[in-house]
């Protein structure tokens, strides 16, 4: 099996009852050509770079899922004949990046659970203090100063013979 993504950009006008009835005729599309969805995320409304369909704005919405990818030419097809879709893509992904997607929306789901006060969202100055991930932050950027303090001695190095002799050669 292999992994694919599929963005598309949804009219931005739709209700949230319209856009979630819309993705889940997407999902099923999907699951019917062979497909199975493991991830889905709405990404929000934001504005287009070029207007698509007279629309400045859409509403973007990302699935990846598993199939054998027979099955998406009719996807292509069926995700074009859709009018509440302005715009749409499917590309092969490898199984690191599903998994890192699947990260991102635990983060975000912890993220979640902080704004709601189930757990602290800030480390308190006691526990911070306690890992060494600062001090192992500042001995990195110490040296790439040194590196940067080398790198102007090196441009201002006197001519060598050969560029001394070029203007010479042309004359």
């Amino acid at each position: 099996m292999r992994y694919y993504e599929a963005i598309f950009i949804a009219q931005p006008n739709l209700e949230h009852d319209e856009l979630s009835r819309l993705i889940d005729e997407t999902k099923d599309m999907f699951e019917k050509r062979g497909g199975e969805i493991l991830y889905k995320e709405v990404m929000g409304k934001k504005r287009l770079a070029y207007p698509i369909q007279k629309q400045r704005f859409g509403t973007y919405v990302l699935l990846q899922y598993q199939g054998d990818g027979t099955g998406n030419a009719r996807l292509n097809d069926d995700l074009e004949l859709k009018e509440n879709i302005l715009a749409h893509m499917i590309v092969r992904i490898d199984e690191d990046e599903i998994r890192e997607a699947a990260v991102e929306a635990a983060a975000t789901e912890e993220e979640l659970k902080a704004d709601t006060g189930e757990e602290p969202a800030v480390k308190s100055e006691d526990e911070t203090s306690e890992t060494s991930e600062p001090v192992v932050e500042e001995q990195d950027e110490a040296e790439p100063k040194s590196d940067q303090e080398e790198s102007p001695s090196d441009e201002q190095s006197p001519p060598s013979e050969e560029e001394n002799l070029e203007p010479e050669a042309k004359e």
